[in-house]
């Protein structure tokens, strides 16, 4: 089996800068949405992520930025595996991974369109991972452009 590489997982027209939302559900709508213009995924995938940041809320009060990593629980919704970066322009409130109670303000999202191969795991750890080096997130918050934000995701994510 090929193995999967980052860079097949991370196209710079799915990285969003300056995003502007409501709240969090609203977030999830609109970005679901153009995975699904692309036909990365199905119809009904927003409700499936939806679905499962209610049981298991995504958010993380990392340091220099807080990040929320929404993707969905059933598999069958994604047709091909993308991940979708989204900088938001304000913070949108997601519940605290683990004890779902505290809101924590998101800076940048990270909508993981996967159908949960061992190789897309591995990635998923290596993207978790990242959020705990402040010398990347700082890189990641001083990115200004969306070529800029895929470099830098590129080099920490590759092998």
């Amino acid at each position: 089996m090929e193995k999967f590489k980052i860079e097949d997982l991370l196209d710079e027209d799915l990285i969003f800068m300056n995003v502007k939302a409501a709240d969090s559900e609203s977030l999830l709508h609109a970005l679901s949405d153009e995975l699904q213009t692309r036909g990365y995924v199905k119809p009904g995938y927003a409700d499936a992520v939806i679905r499962r940041e209610r049981i298991y809320p995504t958010g993380l009060p990392t340091n220099i930025m807080k990040v929320a990593v929404p993707h969905a629980m059933e598999r069958d919704y994604v047709l091909e595996p993308r991940v979708l970066v989204a900088v938001l322009d304000e913070p949108v409130a997601f519940k605290e991974m683990g004890d779902g109670v505290r809101d924590v303000m998101v800076n940048i999202v990270f909508l993981l369109a996967v159908c949960g191969s061992n190789d897309q795991l591995t990635i998923l750890q290596k993207i978790v991972g990242m959020f705990s080096d402040t010398d990347i997130m700082a890189d990641i918050k001083q990115a200004e452009t969306k070529t800029a934000l895929h470099q830098i995701l590129k080099k920490h994510l590759s092998d």
